[in-house]
């Protein structure tokens, strides 16, 4: 992440919680109110990603795969690279060695009133099911894109290698911050509060 991200997401997380006139004891107490606000959304995720299920759009085995274990967003953005795949289409195909066989994939690419022929060259370690595809999308966002997809079906490979089904985006996995125990009473009194003031 660079520091313009980082910022930017600072600041789309303090965004309706403090400004430039905020004093520090009001920013403590609208950190805990956007931390709250935070964790609070959290939860209602996970429940809509335990209790609700987005339908398949195509027929690809590897969709289901997807659809039982990612959250609902990220799903979504799955789903929409497997859509994409309509746009692609494989042009050539080359055996570097016996080992690794790299395709040319051509997307057909529609922004507004253009079209566009782009290519990208995606390789497939066959024995490994290793992908490496040119437009980065699974190291930059964590998702397999449609170029890979294309060649894994050309393939006969019909369920998604494990290594491209990341942990980050399951449903089932407890995140840490959400475990984090936010006092969102400000100072409270209590029994034990009072003894260990005693003590000191």
């Amino acid at each position: 992440m660079s520091t313009t991200q980082r910022s930017e997401s600072m600041n789309a997380f303090f965004d309706g919680y403090v400004h430039s006139k905020t004093l520090l004891k009001q920013f403590v107490e609208q950190y805990e109110r956007a931390l709250r606000s935070k964790v609070e959304k959290e939860f209602q995720a996970n429940f809509r990603s335990f209790s609700q299920m987005v339908s398949c759009t195509t027929a690809f085995e590897m969709e289901k795969q997807f659809q039982a274990v990612y959250t609902i967003p990220k799903f979504k953005e799955v789903q929409q690279e497997l859509i994409g795949k309509v746009y692609c289409d494989i042009v050539s195909e080359n055996t570097n060695d016996h080992f690794w066989t790299t395709y040319d994939v051509r997307e057909h690419v529609v922004y507004e009133e253009h079209r566009n022929n782009k290519t990208f060259h995606v390789s497939l370690r066959r024995d490994s099911c290793e992908l490496i595809c040119s437009c980065h999308l699974f190291e930059y966002r964590g998702i397999i894109c449609r170029h890979a997809i294309t060649v894994l079906i050309r393939n006969d490979i019909t369920t998604m290698p494990d290594r491209y089904i990341l942990r980050r985006w399951r449903r089932d996995v407890s995140r840490a911050h959400t475990r984090v125990v936010v006092n969102c009473n400000g100072l409270v009194s209590t029994p034990e509060h009072l003894r260990y003031d005693d003590m000191c």
